[in-house]
């Protein structure tokens, strides 16, 4: 038999298949951002979670020294309830430091004292959020502003809302927290401290 004679459907197959492969998988590789304007080492940690969880992601640089996170287009539903169950990105807060940088403007006292218990529950809220298993924490403060001479003074009280991570039981550090904002806030008794814990459901099963 010739060589011309040999059947030539198997490399024409073969050709055709590999044009299809490579049609795919360009397809599949097109990516989206997931998260945009990140702070350094939020996007690394962003990154990190979506990687441990067999998630392909990458950050990139974005405008004026800030980072964006990028993730398949196909698989950014999951990437995103997967950060949300995390808690990720982080909260950004304003501290005493942020809230009273110098400015030409005068405030009144009222407005002075509403900014420093507002700057003061978010250093608190902060500081919470750093406990592992809480994913977000709100301080909400009350300080009366009594009279000097008044017979009956109102007490000054605070109220923690913590959201926690699904399968992490933060009730042990209640006592804690309690201990942190009372100490922190002068004035303020044990027994005016609230914590309220927020559990996340499990994740869906698939």
């Amino acid at each position: 038999m010739r060589p011309s004679d040999l059947p030539t459907s198997r490399p024409r197959r073969g050709v055709a298949i590999l044009a299809v492969l490579a049609l795919l998988t360009a397809g599949c590789d097109k990516e989206t951002r997931l998260n945009t304007n990140l702070e350094e080492t939020q996007a690394n940690l962003i990154v990190a979670a979506l990687l441990d969880a067999g998630i392909s992601a990458h950050k990139s640089p974005g405008d004026e020294g800030a980072w964006n996170v990028e993730v398949a287009e196909s698989r950014f539903a999951e990437a995103a309830n997967l950060l949300d169950r995390k808690g990720l990105p982080r909260r950004a807060y304003n501290g005493v430091g942020e809230v009273f940088k110098k400015s030409g403007m005068v405030s009144s006292p009222s407005e002075e004292r509403i900014r420093f218990m507002d700057a003061l529950a978010q250093d608190l809220a902060r500081t919470i959020s750093g406990i592992d298993g809480v994913l977000d924490a709100r301080v909400h403060i009350v300080l009366p502003e009594n009279d000097p001479f008044a017979r009956n003074a109102l007490p000054s009280s605070a109220a923690v809302a913590l959201r926690a991570r699904w399968d992490a039981d933060v009730t042990d550090y209640i006592p804690a927290i309690k201990s942190l904002v009372k100490n922190a806030i002068e004035g303020l008794a044990f027994e005016k401290i609230t914590v309220t814990v927020f559990q996340d459901p499990p994740p869906a099963r698939k």
